[in-house]
């Protein structure tokens, strides 16, 4: 029975420790922001990948950001241009930062900064 109880401990310490928003790379969250715009879902891409969502205080604020997103990238040049950008990147190894929680991806037109966020994923900044 101790060996059987230590296998479900070492089984359920390797799954703790193998959440795919942890293991995240910046260029993979780069892949699913792409996605995210591809599909126009700018719900998720404010509540899942805009790194400073935590500074937000209520829902309206939180909505606010959606309506601007929806607005701006309703525009098909624009909408486009924005995943021509983030495509871009998939081209470039990030510039990681000492600390680990900043990954800038230097494009000839500007750059892509993205953050670690709480839940381990990396979001971008407005």
């Amino acid at each position: 029975m101790t060996k059987n109880a230590v296998t479900i401990i070492i089984v359920a310490l390797g799954l703790l420790g193998c959440s795919s928003a942890e293991q995240e790379t910046p260029t993979q969250a780069i892949q699913e922001i792409i996605k995210l715009y591809e599909i126009r879902n700018f719900d998720a891409l404010i509540r899942t990948r805009y790194a400073e969502i935590s500074k937000t205080t209520n829902e309206q604020q939180v909505a606010s950001l959606i309506t601007r997103f929806t607005t701006r990238f309703g525009d098909e040049a624009t909408l486009s241009q924005a995943i021509e950008t983030y495509k871009a990147a998939l081209q470039i190894t990030p510039e990681i930062s000492e600390a680990g929680q900043v990954a800038t991806f230097q494009l000839d037109q500007g750059f892509i900064k993205l953050s670690r966020m709480s839940d381990g994923k990396w979001g971008f900044h407005l």
